[in-house]
């Protein structure tokens, strides 16, 4: 599915397309691509989190199944936003035997606490069983809670945690809000951790939605919420501390002034796009929730280019911008074999999500041939050049 009338409500960067792909999701949160995905037509090639206890699954030729559903032990009982922004949210895929790993919130005697699920599958497209990783993490609100789970170079599960409203626990290596956990796939902690025979990573974090792993240094990189101003991107080193709750610049590489509730962010590193975008790092920014129309805050993607050791921004544009009248946000976002996939929270004024796909344009790639050599201004070198 390629739909003008919706693929007309976004402007992208010169020398790239979007496609729509999927409709009628319920609340999209977050995107993982399956490592090793088959060549038939049915075989998985993503995931998605739907925020009220749902993971889709949308095979290579776009059709949609229910992977698993009911994943809360509780009916969200208020609308988005507010009270019922939290829920399923981060997930990525075990490379080996396809699994799924998922964070959530649950309640327990009228607390809500988080937890970390594996999920089994005979076939991809339905679940099988699952199994408790990591649970009985505290919190004193709905909001902040675990978000994203990504798998290091070093194949150990790395999981964020928001401070679940609890400020003042973001500095306490004994407790997992505000911080970032490293964890052997069973949900034992390893020999090698920063502290001897503590999950802990790193801390000082307020909420951490995003994760993404940068090839050329091997780091992890998030996407941070920050109170009223100052969302940030950091690039985690194990025992560092990232200041919440004194500040939010602490160990940050950029920030925003203003808030655009980065969430999710992935690099460019397998050649989906043409070399000059090698290594650049491409944000969902959200923005306000459930505002229709556009807006300076956030309903984009930006694109951010870093010094080789990740220590800096060399360069900032927006990519993706929302120019319609619905209240779509961009929330999940990952690069797949083919492209830069992308779903918004909302959607159009019918309120289901959807799922598109940014490509690169080979008309504008001849025009710009033929235009002053332009090309090599927006593209870069490439093959047959």
């Amino acid at each position: 599915m390629d739909n003008s009338d919706y693929t007309n409500n976004w402007w992208i960067f010169p020398g790239f397309r979007i496609k729509h792909l999927v409709t009628g999701l319920d609340l999209p949160v977050n995107i993982a691509f399956v490592p090793k995905h088959g060549d038939n037509p049915k075989s998985p090639l993503l995931y998605i989190t739907e925020l009220y206890g749902q993971v889709k699954v949308v095979t290579n030729d776009y059709s949609v199944y229910t992977y698993a559903k009911n994943l809360l032990n509780y009916e969200p009982s208020h609308q988005f936003p507010g009270n019922g922004e939290s829920g399923l949210t981060g997930i990525c895929v075990e490379p080996e035997s396809g699994d799924l790993y998922l964070s959530m919130i649950y309640e327990e005697k009228g607390e809500v606490k988080s937890k970390l699920v594996r999920t089994r599958s005979d076939n991809g497209l339905s679940m099988k069983d699952q199994k408790i990783v990591l649970d009985d993490i505290p919190s004193t609100r709905r909001a902040h809670q675990i978000q994203a789970v990504s798998i290091g170079f070093d194949n150990k599960i790395y999981v964020n945690f928001g401070d679940g409203g609890a400020w003042y626990k973001s500095q306490d290596e004994n407790d997992f809000r505000g911080k970032v956990v490293r964890l052997n796939h069973d949900g034992t902690i390893p020999w090698d951790n920063p502290i001897s025979e503590n999950p802990v990573y790193a801390k000082g974090f307020r909420n951490p939605f995003g994760a993404a792993w940068r090839k050329s240094d091997q780091h992890l990189y998030i996407a941070g919420n920050g109170p009223d101003q100052d969302d940030r991107i950091v690039r985690v080193k194990p025992y560092e501390n990232y200041g919440w709750p004194n500040t939010m610049r602490k160990n940050t590489i950029f920030w925003w002034h203003y808030t655009q509730a980065p969430t999710a962010l992935d690099f460019m590193q397998d050649g989906q796009f043409p070399p000059l975008y090698h290594d650049h790092l491409f944000v969902a920014l959200f923005g306000e929730s459930y505002r229709e129309g556009t807006g300076v805050k956030g309903k984009r993607i930006a694109k951010l280019q870093l010094n080789d050791e990740g220590t800096a921004v060399k360069s900032y544009d927006d990519f993706v911008v929302y120019k319609g009248e619905g209240p779509a946000s961009t929330c999940g976002l990952a690069f797949g074999p083919d492209g830069l996939y992308f779903t918004d929270l909302h959607g159009e004024k019918q309120g289901r999500g959807n799922l598109y796909k940014v490509v690169p344009d080979v008309e504008k790639l001849k025009e710009f041939k033929d235009k002053e050599n332009r090309y090599a201004k927006i593209w870069g070198d490439a093959p047959g050049a």
